[in-house]
């Protein structure tokens, strides 16, 4: 066997274990451990624990020189797998369904390739390696940033990877300023009088309020936003009463807003305040609004985009590289783009012979485990590519 072919075997098989094996957000404990027997095994020193199951390893050649970093998440999914494959997940109502167990793969493959080209002796400067818990909602980006254990590197550039099915494999897509939204939650609380669904008159009818709040705050998007910015706003709860003829006295409304500016975002807040105060004025019933803010827009570096797109034409093809469109989807390595300039790169995964939508956070998301090999080449050549003077 060459030694090509055993590392792809290895990369597959590495991946596949992730797979069989997913934990959720904040409790990667397995996956953390796997993770830091494969770095024991390649010489690798590290950080662990990091906001709780995160992993900071490092690279550090003898030569000074820039740091720089790349970041993978190890968190999955409250999901039930669909696929019937040999490595379907082991934990029930568990899966790996946003790719978190390919970008560990890769990242880990990206270690190995680095040590058997003896990088710490030819190459210069640092090379973190981020394995992130709880990116699935828990802001586990954050709770690393925080944690203080990445406080003193100057980092030059941070680079992500996301594998994405709706891309071909072989192909690469990066956004080239805003990447993915902010996302914050909202709740509305309508109080009013509860009564009988036959005497609605003595009552305050605290559902017909709840629609004409929906109705109103869908026009926010459509009628108060310039047609030239991007937003959503959309309803995900609505919880209110138990019996058909009883009128309640409370509802609660739940949704997310996803926004690519700070003054869209405050604009979008603002007016739903508004709303809910004019409404509760002549509803007769009471309408407090809160909100929880989410992930920040995830902000690509302009150099950066330029190194990605010039060194994955090199590696992948000219026509193999295309700029993305931002997405209302939200990321937690906003905050490391935040702190250093950094980078997020889609990775084309798409099976190319199946009809299949293999979509991410579906049931039945699985990827062409080729993916895995060209991530970890591009991946290799970026990091590599800060060491010309």
């Amino acid at each position: 066997m060459s030694e090509e072919v055993a590392f792809g075997k290895w990369l597959t098989e590495l991946r596949r274990h992730f797979h069989k094996y997913p934990e959720l957000g904040y409790q990667e404990i397995k996956t953390s451990q796997k993770i830091r027997e494969i770095l024991t095994e390649l010489g690798v020193p590290f950080i662990y624990p990091v906001a709780e199951t995160g992993v900071v390893a490092f690279l550090k050649a003898r030569s000074d020189g820039p740091v720089r970093a790349f970041r993978t998440d190890m968190d999955a999914l409250p999901i039930e797998e669909q696929n019937n494959v040999s490595y379907r997940s082991r934990h029930q109502g568990i899966m790996h369904a946003c790719g978190h167990d390919g970008h560990m793969a890769i990242a880990l493959g990206i270690v190995r390739k680095l040590v058997e080209l003896k990088w710490t002796e030819k190459g210069r400067g640092k090379i973190l390696f981020i394995f992130q818990p709880a990116e699935e909602g828990g802001a586990g980006a954050a709770r690393m940033l925080e944690s203080g254990a990445l406080e003193d590197e100057n980092v030059e550039a941070i680079y992500a990877f996301h594998l994405n099915p709706g891309l071909d494999l072989g192909k690469v897509g990066v956004a080239k300023d805003v990447s993915n939204a902010a996302s914050d939650m909202f709740e509305i609380k309508v109080v009013g009088t509860g009564g009988h669904g036959a005497h609605p008159h003595v009552a305050t009818d605290v559902i017909l309020t709840t629609a004409d709040v929906i109705t109103k705050t869908h026009h926010i998007v459509s009628r108060s936003i310039n047609a030239l910015d991007s937003a959503v706003v959309s309803v995900g709860s609505v919880h209110a009463g138990s019996a058909p003829n009883v009128l309640p006295s409370e509802a609660v409304i739940a949704g997310t807003i996803r926004t690519f500016r700070e003054e869209v975002r405050k604009h979008i807040q603002d007016t739903m305040k508004e709303i809910c105060s004019g409404i509760a004025a002549y509803s007769r019933c009471d309408i407090k609004v809160s909100f929880t803010p989410g992930y920040p827009p995830v902000v690509n570096d302009g150099k950066l985009v330029k190194r990605v797109k010039k060194i994955a034409g090199s590696v992948l093809g000219r026509n193999k590289v295309q700029t993305e469109a931002p997405r209302m989807g939200s990321e937690d390595f906003a905050y490391f783009a935040q702190k250093w300039p950094g980078v997020f790169i889609y990775l084309g995964c798409a099976f190319l012979d199946e009809p299949i939508k293999r979509l991410l956070h579906s049931p039945l998301f699985d990827f062409d485990e080729r993916a895995l090999e060209i991530g970890v080449r591009l991946g290799t050549e970026l990091l590599l590519s800060h060491d010309e003077l």
